[in-house]
């Protein structure tokens, strides 16, 4: 184990670049807010300058870029717009979370999106599909934004709308490729890539009809010919293949990969061959902590190898100023008791049950004094995760596997346990949250994720008919099963989440091999029986926190009170529609 992460100390030492960096964010956010007034006043110019400005000392402050984006919209200038969005994307991906947000931006630069999917709406895919729509002009101006471009090749596209669009016109691109159309140009080369990118990051969920996955097959059998020495091999072949498949699967791919190639389709090869490759050899060298326990553990380990979960892609630029723990929890729950951890300048924490690690990673590089040990059962999530650590943070966050059962032979404590979205799949949720309270220093605390009752009702009632109609957890019969949703008069509520845009993702949620649903009195009792103080719940913004604390006071409520919290719960049963997302502390 990296002794590194064992360090302690019992005094606080300053960052270095402190208060330098806290100054630099002070200066940025007066300007933004200077900036913002003038815009208000419709002084666009002036406002422009001033965001520039402020961007100039702090390059990586949200508020600023999305000003200074609003206010080239406001001019007309989609371009400039369209160039601070990506920048936006670069530096704080997490911006792009909010997918409805970013959808609603891609409408106001580029026109013609809207309509493209209005058309998608009502068409079915083969309609849509019938023509080449690769050189029609509205998708020739939606496939020149840049903006565009960054936001497939950095999430999951998570509006059906949009998907089905895409997913014509990957369609359309493969049957002009077939049939010799030249499809050249800049615009359409990066387009093709980032749509490339798109589909790999989602795993291929898209819907593909028999006759889609014939010319496929075709397709690589031409690009097997091609790899003979001295053929030549047209780079929208091999993007147009990897928008159905990984070019890791083709089997001439190292003959392949070994040619020049321009920097759009180098960055495919990177994603679908490299970097896969490099995560097959850090998996043979991840650490294990303890053995794996047999039963719905051994179950729940086999899924997350096959389909390492969640899926994500890139982490945001580090902040200049790292925040104090204390702090942050005072911030968000000002009025609930608690007391300070008090870590001194090392902050020990776990994070039981990482996944494929960005939560984890993001905790590592927010927080002051932030020593992570990060574990999993799945050494597929793991090595996705190590693959992702930036060399800022190679002694500041461990990756190892290990069951929470068995955790406690590690003999060690931490400050602070993370926990989310993991007790749920264990065979004895309450035996494993018992396990991580033992681990925790006497002030520690603890984030914990369980799934509600009440909000998972949709999707209990959908993995029984999952379960009748016999879909198993292969790539086809998920890509069928979201087809049938997608095409069905029945719209669910989880139909937008996440979850429901990628294959393990969505394997995750309609067809895990075991879940248990908890009611917040379930969570009230447990609490009780293990002395744990209830801080609060944490939701998936800072608005959306906001919003319910500010219901709760204004109706009197203690932000804190969980037979409120379960009131209020029945009365708006998908409250919790992620999940149950709260902090505890020992009392």
């Amino acid at each position: 184990m990296n002794r590194k992460l064992r360090r302690a100390s019992s005094k606080q030492a300053p960052t270095p670049g402190f208060e330098p960096a806290l100054n630099a964010l002070g200066v940025a956010a007066d300007l933004c807010r200077r900036a913002a007034q003038h815009a208000n006043l419709g002084e666009l110019n002036t406002a422009a300058a001033i965001y520039k400005r402020a961007l100039a000392i702090q390059p990586s402050h949200e508020p600023t870029h999305e000003g200074l984006a609003h206010v080239y919209l406001s001019q007309g200038k989609l371009a400039k717009a369209s160039a601070q969005y990506v920048e936006l994307a670069r530096v704080l991906p997490q911006t792009l979370n909010d997918f409805a947000k970013v959808l609603r931006t891609l409408k106001r630069l580029i026109p013609t999106l809207e309509a493209c999917l209005a058309n998608a709406a009502t068409a079915s895919i083969e309609t849509l599909s019938e023509k080449s729509i690769v050189e029609a002009q509205d998708a020739s101006s939606i496939a020149a934004n840049p903006y565009f471009r960054i936001v497939l090749e950095s999430t999951t596209v998570r509006d059906i709308g949009l998907e089905r669009w895409l997913t014509a016109l990957r369609g359309a691109m493969l049957r002009a490729t077939l049939a010799g159309e030249q499809l050249a140009g800049d615009h359409l080369l990066a387009f093709a890539s980032a749509l490339a990118q798109q589909c790999f990051i989602n795993e291929y969920v898209f819907a593909a009809s028999p006759a889609e996955t014939e010319q496929v097959q075709r397709l690589e059998a031409m690009l097997t010919e091609a790899t003979e020495p001295g053929a030549p091999l047209d780079a929208m072949y091999l993007l147009v293949c990897a928008m159905y498949a990984g070019l890791n699967s083709l089997p001439n791919v190292s003959a392949i990969a070994a040619r020049t190639w321009p920097g759009r389709l180098a960055a495919v090869l990177t994603q679908q061959v490299h970097e896969p490759k490099l995560e097959q050899d850090l998996r043979a060298s991840m650490p294990r902590l303890t053995p794996i326990s047999g039963g719905v553990t051994a179950e729940v380990r086999e899924q997350y190898e096959e389909n390492p979960y969640p899926r994500w892609v890139r982490l945001r630029t580090p902040p200049n100023v790292l925040a104090n723990l204390d702090e942050q929890i005072r911030l968000q729950f000002p009025a609930v008791p608690f007391r300070p951890v008090g870590h001194g300048d090392l902050l020990e924490v776990l994070e039981a049950g990482c996944g494929t690690g960005r939560h984890a990673l993001e905790f590592a590089q927010t927080y002051r004094g932030a020593r992570v040990l990060a574990v999993d059962l799945s050494l597929a999530s793991l090595a996705s995760a190590k693959r992702k650590i930036p060399p800022a943070l190679s002694d500041s966050i461990e990756f190892a596997q290990a069951d929470i059962l068995l955790i406690g032979s590690i003999g060690r404590s931490f400050d602070l346990i993370n926990t989310g979205g993991v007790l749920h799949h264990m065979g004895d949720p309450l035996g494993g949250w018992r396990e991580l309270i033992r681990l925790l220093k006497p002030n520690g605390l603890m984030q914990v994720g369980l799934y509600s009752a009440y909000a998972r009702r949709e999707v209990v009632a959908v993995r029984k008919r999952v379960a009748e109609r016999g879909y198993r957890p292969t790539p086809d019969d998920i890509r069928c099963c979201r087809q049938e949703l997608i095409d069905g008069s029945e719209q669910f509520r989880f139909m937008g989440l996440n979850d429901f845009f990628a294959t393990s993702d969505c394997r995750d949620l309609l067809f895990h091999v075991h879940e248990q649903q908890f009611t917040i009195p379930e969570i009230k009792d447990f609490l009780a029986e293990n002395d744990m103080r209830f801080i609060g719940f944490q939701f998936r913004s800072n608005e959306e926190h906001n919003h319910y604390r500010n219901l709760f006071a204004q109706a009197g409520w203690s932000f804190s009170d969980l037979d409120r919290w379960d009131a209020f719960e029945r009365e708006h049963p998908d409250v919790f529609i992620a999940m149950y997302n709260f902090w505890i502390q020992r009392t």
